[in-house]
């Protein structure tokens, strides 16, 4: 039977989501955890990989066993997985389902913090600096008129294109935050870091509007000015369509 598992994870100490030798990955601890249950090897397979120090609020992997009492095995999964990573919901789907490649949708939400912060320092990028969140915004804006972010896709990334479909792009102030929502069809490797590291330059007043377009345009990922840091970003759904998941 093949079933789709519902994830949250605090990434501060993993290094991101793919299994990897002599390294501590979501991944790899949810497929230990499936080996000591099942009795045998298990793979799963995720909607996105996320960076070293990311974070999920609705991760989706898939995988296939043969367990029909999926309330056991929940619990026995998040009874031995640490308390940074949680098996949300565990249902079955359909054999042709696939997390990643069904998927029609990703939302990915950023935390600036204006003022220093304890519970959220490692959920946030705590950014002491004056900012221009007009600027921002437009920039945010000017997102979902393109589609060729090249410019933002890290090096030997294994892409063969390059084209995202950004849905929604929108900063939005909250209280002693600045929080970033981008919904796309698709995300390249490093490319909502490289987003906001680069309307932040914008907004500081590190690079004009001018040379904001140029880079975007120039499609080249060494003029990228910053990368915000892996702990202010979030991964918070993944969207499928509903008869892509009807049993």
């Amino acid at each position: 039977m093949r079933l789709k598992l519902t994830i949250e994870y605090d990434g501060t100490a993993y290094s991101g989501w793919q299994r990897q030798k002599r390294q501590t990955t979501i991944q790899g601890e949810i497929e230990r955890a499936l080996e000591i249950v099942l009795k045998a090897p298990v793979s799963i397979v995720t909607a996105g990989r996320t960076d070293a120090g990311v974070h999920a609020r609705n991760q989706v992997a898939h995988c296939d066993v043969d367990f029909p009492d999926l309330h056991r095995l929940n619990r026995a999964l998040n009874g031995i997985l640490n308390p940074d990573i949680a098996i949300k919901d565990i249902r079955e789907v359909p054999p042709q389902f696939h997390a990643r490649f069904d998927a029609v949708e990703r939302t990915y939400c950023y935390r600036i913090a204006l003022k220093p912060t304890a519970i959220m320092r490692n959920f946030s990028w705590a950014f002491p600096y004056p900012l221009n969140k007009t600027l921002m915004q437009k920039a945010a804006g000017y997102f979902t008129d393109i589609t060729d972010f090249t410019t933002f896709c890290k090096l030997h990334s294994s892409n063969t294109t390059y084209d995202c479909y950004i849905k929604k792009s929108v900063w939005r102030e909250q209280e002693d935050f600045l929080n970033y929502t981008v919904s796309a069809n698709r995300f390249l490797y490093g490319m909502v870091r490289g987003l906001v590291g680069t309307m932040v330059e914008l907004g500081r007043g590190k690079i004009n509007w001018h040379e904001f377009v140029e880079l975007i345009e120039a499609r080249d990922v060494r003029r990228l000015p910053a990368l915000a840091p892996a702990r202010g970003l979030t991964l918070e759904k993944v969207t499928y369509n509903l008869t892509q998941e009807k049993q």
